[in-house]
């Protein structure tokens, strides 16, 4: 394959160019690859490997990137407006500074991107917050219902007072690409028991002025962090 005569005809082909030729790079080996300033606006990358790809300031507007592994890939300042992105693997990518505004982002894995500095103006597909509590959590009259396990994979802090109506904090992390991070890590009733079978769970409650302290990554299963938590009473009886 000879990507710069690719990138040539691709350039023609952008230009109106008779001459030109739309970059068909579907299901293409381009781990790897230095791709940094390259054009390929509306380039067909569906299913590509990009993986470790150097796309620093690339334009990739308005491109098919739909189930590309961009794993690893460097993305810095890429300009991806309105690219298809979804089912794309971006894990530990780094798109600082990149234009996403209007990308697809539906089912994309963010897990570990670097997005500091990014535009995500209009991109559609992300998880919303608002929308992922209301489908998720019942609510009281004071706030919403998350479950919690202690000593799942680290032993609480000593200041964590862990009983009935105590109230725990800690600093979170909210970078929203990080599954899981320093917080108060709670999650759905079905979650928890998944994840924690043989664990005591304590139904917990995020009153509604603490919201402000919570973190939903991206890519979700069910688990979130909190900067504070109220402890209501465990759950033995449901565990079972």
């Amino acid at each position: 394959m000879d990507l710069n005569k690719i990138l040539d005809l691709h350039k023609k082909w952008l230009g109106n160019n008779p001459d030109g030729v739309r970059a068909n790079l579907g299901g293409a080996d381009l781990s790897g690859a230095d791709l940094s300033g390259a054009n390929l606006s509306r380039a067909n990358l569906r299913w590509a490997d990009l993986s470790g790809a150097n796309l620093r300031w690339a334009d990739l507007s308005g491109a098919d990137l739909s189930g590309a592994n961009l794993s690893g890939a460097n993305l810095g300042g890429a300009n991806l407006r309105e690219a298809d992105l979804s089912r794309a693997n971006l894990r530990w990518a780094n798109l600082r500074w990149a234009n996403l505004s209007g990308a697809d982002l539906s089912g994309a894995d963010l897990s570990g991107a670097n997005l500091g500095g990014a535009d995500l103006s209009g991109a559609t597909g992300l998880l919303n917050p608002s929308d992922f509590f209301a489908e998720n959590f019942e609510t009281s009259n004071i706030g919403y219902i998350v479950y919690k396990v202690f000593g799942g994979e680290y032993d609480p802090p000593e200041q964590w007072d862990i009983r009935p109506d105590a109230i725990i904090e800690e600093e979170v992390n909210y970078d929203r690409c990080t599954a899981c991070a320093c917080g108060i890590n709670v999650a759905t009733l079905d979650w928890v028991k998944s994840n924690y079978p043989k664990k005591q769970i304590w139904k917990c409650l995020i009153e509604w002025p603490w919201l402000a302290g919570v973190c939903v990554p991206y890519n979700t299963a069910g688990n979130i962090r909190a900067s504070k938590v109220r402890l209501l009473e465990t759950v033995q009886e449901e565990h079972k």
